[in-house]
């Protein structure tokens, strides 16, 4: 009964914010509240994704529930190309807490083999071997890989952000601002599915992922600060409907 309760307002939530404008150019959010079945529900604008593989759906989220990955790279969330993803300029948020591993995968987006025959990475973002992120692109198949310096994964949430404004690439952890670098020029594109947790060739996340969030403007750093307090929820429609949002009110609380 409770689950058919949650199914119904996970759906009058979607159809309320579907009504509505998304704030800061949010174009989607995978807020993996859905606690069973194989579909990663998109509460912006229906780019759902497909859970491959052996992903758990867990209560101990970040902000409610979350999906706990197992380090295997046929376990993933494939989310279909749109060309929203080839945005100019962009920004892409998640929580993770990952174990300590060698070489993990966030999200991927290059293809569905491995090595990829293009090199036009648009959102890319790994985890070195050193357990601190990475960020990568391409520019007319030139790369460029900008490597922070926090470790995160350490068994703690941590928040990224990627941030791409046209001209510069930034990379935000737990809300500060941690390098940036020039991009180069135009990020190439593509139309590849999103990866969330692995990339071809069995490079994949130990741990938990919640909040994924698109952007397709590049957030400045009070917005991705506001971002990460508040959660995507906040930002997925100017208004909602009293009682859908008291209602998400109950079924989203922060760890």
């Amino acid at each position: 009964m409770k689950k058919t309760i949650l199914s119904l307002t996970i759906l009058f939530i979607g159809a309320v914010f579907s009504a509505h404008a998304a704030k800061l150019g949010l174009a989607s959010a995978w807020l993996f509240e859905e606690n069973g079945g194989n579909v990663v529900k998109d509460i912006v604008s229906g780019h759902d994704g497909e859970i491959k593989g052996t992903l758990k759906w867990v209560e101990n989220g970040k902000i409610g529930r979350a999906l706990e990955f197992p380090g295997k790279g046929d376990s993933y969330v494939r989310i279909d190309h749109d060309d929203v993803f080839n945005s100019d300029p962009y920004t892409f948020v998640v929580w993770i807490k990952l174990q300590a591993a060698s070489w993990q995968y966030v999200v991927w987006r290059n293809g569905e083999v491995w090595p990829e025959p293009n090199l036009v990475r648009h959102l890319d973002i790994w985890i070195h071997q050193d357990d601190y992120p990475v960020f990568m692109w391409h520019v007319k198949g030139v790369e460029t890989r900008m490597p922070g310096k926090t470790i995160v994964a350490d068994g703690k949430w941590h928040h990224i952000a990627k941030v791409y404004d046209g001209s510069k690439v930034q990379m935000f952890v737990d809300g500060k601002l941690e390098v940036e670098k020039a991009s180069g020029g135009k990020l190439d594109t593509s139309q590849s599915p999103i990866w969330i947790g692995a990339r071809p060739g069995n490079v994949a996340a130990t741990g938990l992922f919640d909040e994924v969030g698109f952007f397709t403007k590049a957030l400045t750093e009070e917005q991705v600060n506001d971002v990460m307090d508040t959660g995507l929820v906040d930002y997925a429609a100017i208004e909602a409907a009293g009682k859908a949002t008291i209602t998400w009110g109950l079924l989203k609380s922060k760890k």
